[in-house]
């Protein structure tokens, strides 16, 4: 189970990396996120993350069809969105490669 403390400091990291092969609307996201396993993600809390990636020039939005409703709200990555994932990116693998060190070895430890 993701965790609401582990959650808070990957959600940044994942609602850029939702936003690295297709535009998408603020619900589409939540429900991409809930559906790999972070099901304790609130409404608020990505609606947000795309604010404050918004406020820093990561995200721009545009209002889009909604189908049979009414418009929605888009988010697409900007050049800047797009060079700030890359970084995040390598630091991910870093950290990924960190924990992976230490987890194979703890694992036996565990009762």
């Amino acid at each position: 189970m993701v965790t609401p403390q582990m959650l808070k400091g990957v959600l940044p990291i994942v609602v850029l990396w939702s936003l690295a092969d297709d535009d998408a609307y603020g619900y589409a996201i939540l429900k991409k996120l809930r559906d790999a396993g972070f099901t304790g993600v609130g409404d608020a809390s990505v609606y947000g993350t795309l604010q404050r990636h918004h406020d820093a020039g990561f995200v721009t939005s545009y209002l889009g069809d909604g189908g049979q409703g009414p418009a929605r709200r888009y988010y697409t990555l900007t050049p800047s969105g797009r060079l700030a994932l890359e970084n995040v990116r390598h630091d991910w693998h870093a950290l990924v490669r960190a924990v992976s060190a230490v987890v194979p070895a703890a694992e036996g430890q565990i009762a």
